[in-house]
């Protein structure tokens, strides 16, 4: 026995010290493990709390312009994480700049948008908030709130915004609804004349026994009575009154709207009114004149020695042409409108120096009851002496007030018509419906009665060169 214990004993503590070496590599190598595992869980937490690299970008793009957005309904609340599938909580993965500027999770319809003093303001930029892919992996779903930009409005609306639904553009201001119309010309008067009396209202035309009708329209013609429509559509004048008469014609209207109202509405009836055949509304405007107490006159569009630089319109009366064509364009005038007493050439400067074309023209103005006042654009006119020969109706202006438009040319030409009309008894000017030519007759109207002169109209003024002469 004793034999047996000294030869085991050295074995038995062999086995006990070779157990005990290999304890301490394996505790150090434990050790080493747990460490590691340490720092990588370590490092994990501190990456997972870092925000996304494009969350951490637009909040600091954001955070220098935007102001956090404002709530009405309720104040933002700090979400808490929910647990994963461990049951263990996980740190939140947003940052405190992403909390501010969220929203509560509310329905989309019951979201109010700040309002905005410009439509293009009213625009909300609307995006979900972003998520890693980890956050998704080990966090339950949970509904998010549009993120919006506040633009703060320089003037607050006068009503309530719209309510927006997600994924729309909200408008703040909603327009009236306004009918567009045509351009309003607004008239060349730039104030109205309140002393100016209404003349009485000439009666209403045409006579329907002075109207021929034809192919291209109603056309003058002298009653089966003999009326001539000069005499009928005339303004009635005090023949036996003594004193100058003046007459004053502005020609050339119908073309512009705003001309036209001013001429109609504010000069004294006693000036007469010559409308181009051109117009759309020639009978309006020639109603709208006789209702105002204004005699009427259609111009004849003839041509001018300038022409065709010059070019009076499609209807001009040429010396090209032949007696025919000439004709036929002086009806096609004649038939544009009614209530006129005769016609006036417009530009014509080369026209009515022509005997051999005028004569034709005098005699079917003489033929339909009509008188005619020559513009006076040519000092080498033929109209007195063919309307002597045809016992036409006629005159001829005896001066063109307005060459140059201005007040103290207007004015000047005043006094000289003042004296024409004293050495020979009557004067005729002739205008166009310039703004300050218009201002300026009336204020020359105003003042003709005191100074001894009658202002009448062409009817009055014409007739044929013998009944002048017995006159005088």
């Amino acid at each position: 026995m004793a034999r047996f214990g000294q030869d085991n004993g050295p074995e038995m503590s062999e086995r006990g010290a070779g157990s005990s070496g290999l304890k301490l590599p394996l505790f150090l190598l434990l050790g080493y493990v747990v460490a590691i595992s340490g720092v990588v869980i370590w490092l994990t937490l501190s990456e997972l709390k870092k925000p996304p690299p494009e969350v951490q970008a637009s909040s600091e793009k954001e955070q220098p312009t935007a102001a956090p957005a404002k709530m009405v309904d309720a104040k933002p609340v700090r979400p808490e994480p929910g647990p994963d599938k461990a049951g263990k909580e996980k740190p939140a993965l947003v940052t405190d700049t992403e909390i501010a500027k969220a929203v509560p999770a509310e329905p989309a319809e019951k979201m109010r948008f700040p309002p905005a003093s410009d439509p293009a303001e009213a625009k909300a930029t609307i995006s979900p908030p972003k998520s890693n892919g980890a956050e998704n992996m080990g966090k339950a779903k949970e509904p998010t709130a549009p993120k919006v930009i506040e633009k703060r409005p320089v003037t607050p609306p006068r009503e309530p915004a719209p309510k927006a639904k997600p994924g729309t553009e909200t408008d703040t201001k909603i327009p009236r609804k306004v009918e567009k119309t045509g351009p309003r010309e607004r008239s060349v008067m730039r104030k109205p004349m309140r002393w100016i009396v209404p003349d009485d209202p000439l009666p209403p035309a045409p006579d329907p026994g002075l109207v021929q009708s034809s192919a291209i329209g109603p056309l003058p013609k002298i009653g089966d009575d003999g009326r001539l429509p000069y005499r009928v559509y005339a303004k009635p004048f005090d023949v036996s009154d003594k004193r100058p008469r003046i007459g004053i014609v502005v020609t050339g209207l119908g073309l512009s709207n705003a001309a036209t109202e001013s001429a109609i509405q504010g000069l004294p009836g006693g000036v007469t009114l010559a409308f181009a055949p051109y117009s759309s509304k020639l009978d309006e405007w020639m109603r709208l004149a006789r209702t105002a107490g204004h005699e009427v006159l259609l111009n004849i569009p003839m041509e001018p020695l300038s022409y065709p630089a010059y070019d009076p319109g499609p209807q001009t009366l040429l010396t090209s042409l032949n007696t025919r064509s000439n004709l036929d364009r002086l009806l096609w005038s004649l038939s544009r409108g009614s209530g006129y007493v005769g016609v006036m050439d417009f530009f014509g400067s080369r026209f009515t120096a022509s005997r051999n074309h005028m004569e034709p023209v005098l005699s079917e103005l003489k033929r339909r009851g009509l008188l005619y006042l020559d513009s006076g654009a040519s000092p080498r006119t033929v109209t007195l002496s063919l309307s002597e020969k045809v016992s036409l109706p006629a005159a001829v202006s005896s001066i063109i007030l307005d060459e140059r438009a201005s007040r103290t040319n207007l004015d000047r030409k005043f006094g000289e018509l003042e004296r024409r009309a004293k050495s020979e008894g009557r004067a005729i000017g002739v205008a166009s419906p310039y703004p300050v030519t218009l201002e300026r007759i009336v204020d020359w109207a105003r003042q003709l009665r005191a100074r001894g002169f009658a202002i009448a109209p062409i009817s009055a003024l014409t007739g044929s060169v013998n009944a002048q002469k017995a006159e005088k």
